[in-house]
């Protein structure tokens, strides 16, 4: 009977996940193309991270998004921030007809739990997928913000196609 105890013990200390929570704060801002009122914020959870608690402030003066809350996520997993997708719902003409038009821009976090930033990041034309990561310089993390024109840019491993989403606005 000890025998069995000792390998329930051992095997819970050995298959266990830790877990933590993290606050996030941080502002999206967009060119005046593309007005806030018309964009819907989504995102894609990874590896059974998620977020608690989301506001979303939609600021019309400033074009912006503000995203307040919390990210519940599985230490040590690759991807711990959700993958942030904002769409932009627009109208276009081809030969006459009119469409539909989603312009995505994708907001890209690589082994990061949480997302504080002071200044908010611009989403543009040009500007579509905002990559931020988190590398160690000498014996601190600094963060490192890139900017990409289209997915394309991206290496596979960074981008998660995905077939599911959950709204946030």
């Amino acid at each position: 009977m000890k025998v069995f105890w000792v390998c329930i013990l051992w095997s819970i200390q050995c298959w266990s996940q830790a877990s933590g929570s993290s606050e996030f704060a941080f502002t999206l801002l967009f060119d005046w193309k593309f007005p806030v009122d018309k964009i819907k914020l989504y995102l894609h959870e990874k590896n059974g991270n998620s977020l608690e608690n989301v506001l979303c402030l939609t600021d019309k003066e400033t074009n912006s998004i503000t995203v307040i809350g919390g990210n519940h996520y599985i230490v040590g997993a690759r991807f711990s921030f959700p993958t942030l997708v904002c769409v932009y719902e627009g109208f276009v003409y081809r030969n006459d007809m009119g469409f539909e038009k989603n312009t995505l821009f994708y907001l890209i976090t690589n082994g990061m739990e949480s997302l504080s930033l002071e200044e908010p990041l611009f989403f543009s034309e040009e500007k579509k997928v905002i990559e931020v990561k988190r590398r160690l310089k000498g014996k601190t993390f600094q963060t490192e913000i890139l900017t990409h024109k289209d997915l394309q840019f991206l290496s596979m491993p960074s981008v998660h196609i995905t077939t599911e989403m959950l709204r946030l606005n």
